[in-house]
């Protein structure tokens, strides 16, 4: 039976990544976290006792269907609403929006419990029998206790920008379909054959419905007088839909229009604010370009990236991204 990577001694694994790093183009840290993340994703798919959930965004992007030419750091995952009550229907007619409010309530909250009472001891277990209780730590974390942060022992040199952790954040307000099963690898496992590396079977969410929930995520922040606090991370979005966009991925998905339908649905259902305006995204007013303070704000976050070695290949400019984007908006304006 052939070694595990994560098996050998730190020295060992820094040496390895340090060789491959320029080989590969790639910056060490970048490699390592990269493995980090096929672990949490084998742990969480084999986790006892889950609820229905898909793996979708940015992440399943690059390392499932090869769309994205950039490292995405984070594990985003889809627990299905219905999986977590059965019993109720948001989509019925009668629905009030204060039992919409309270229901999307009852939803975070069962989100909270299944990440306090099942992944969390789960991962903490898992991480304990095939590493050591000291060599990292798992924290439950965001606003409504539905962020697991495993904090690995890392090897490689800090990179800044990259978070030395690998974050899951868990969604109950969403569906898991369309999706399908696929198998996930290291980027670094071709090119060390003799080596044992996490290897996950995952339920992936389709990339063409990825697409949309990125545009509407987009068109939402697009519509805000000012920008968020976090909008200094979002620049990744932008570019993931412009290199989707140019994809037979973002073909069809402008081709599949009921998916649209289907995540502003859903979208107004337990995502509305005052400002989000998701009706525009069907009535020809989608945006995708945001406003110029917006606009300083991503450009350097997206800079930021570039500096921490986060793409694999050379990215476009910002400018060329949101020009991009500017053609699709009026593709799918009309």
């Amino acid at each position: 039976m052939p070694d595990s990577f994560l098996g050998l001694s730190p020295r060992e694994r820094s040496q390895i990544l340090r060789t491959l790093g320029p080989q590969l183009g790639r910056v060490p840290g970048v490699l390592e976290k990269d493995v980090w993340v096929c672990w949490v994703l084998q742990t969480l798919f084999n986790m006892p006792d889950r609820l229905p959930m898909a793996f979708k965004g940015g992440t399943s992007l690059s390392k499932v269907f090869g769309a994205i030419s950039r490292f995405s750091e984070d594990v985003d995952v889809t627990l299905d609403f219905r999986g977590l009550n059965e019993d109720f229907d948001p989509f019925a007619p009668s629905v009030s929006k204060s039992r919409l409010k309270k229901f999307g309530d009852e939803l975070k909250l069962r989100v909270r419990e299944h990440v306090r009472d099942v992944a969390a001891p789960w991962f903490r277990e898992s991480f304990a029998t095939e590493f050591g209780e000291e060599s990292g730590s798992i924290e439950i974390g965001g606003e409504n206790g539905d962020e697991l942060r495993i904090r690995y022992p890392v090897v490689s040199d800090s990179v800044g920008y990259l978070r030395e952790s690998v974050l899951i954040e868990f969604g109950g307000r969403n569906t898991t379909e369309p999706n399908d099963e696929h198998v996930v690898r290291p980027d670094i496992a071709p090119h060390l054959p003799d080596l044992d590396f996490p290897n996950p079977q995952v339920t992936v969410l389709s990339p063409a419905r990825t697409f949309w929930e990125k545009a509407t995520l987009i068109h939402v922040e697009c519509q805000r007088a000012e920008a968020r606090s976090t909008a200094e991370r979002l620049s990744r979005h932008w570019y993931d839909l412009a290199k989707l966009a140019d994809l037979e991925i973002g073909k069809q998905a402008l081709e599949q229009r009921e998916l649209l339908v289907a995540v502003v649905r859903l979208k107004k259902i337990f995502y509305d604010s005052g400002h989000a305006r998701y009706d525009d995204c069907l009535d020809g007013k989608f945006r995708l370009v945001p406003n110029e303070l917006s606009r300083t704000i991503l450009q350097d976050d997206f800079e930021r990236m570039i500096d921490a070695g986060m793409f694999i290949d050379v990215p476009p400019p910002f400018e060329s991204i949101l020009e991009r984007l500017r053609e699709l908006e009026a593709t799918i304006n009309r």
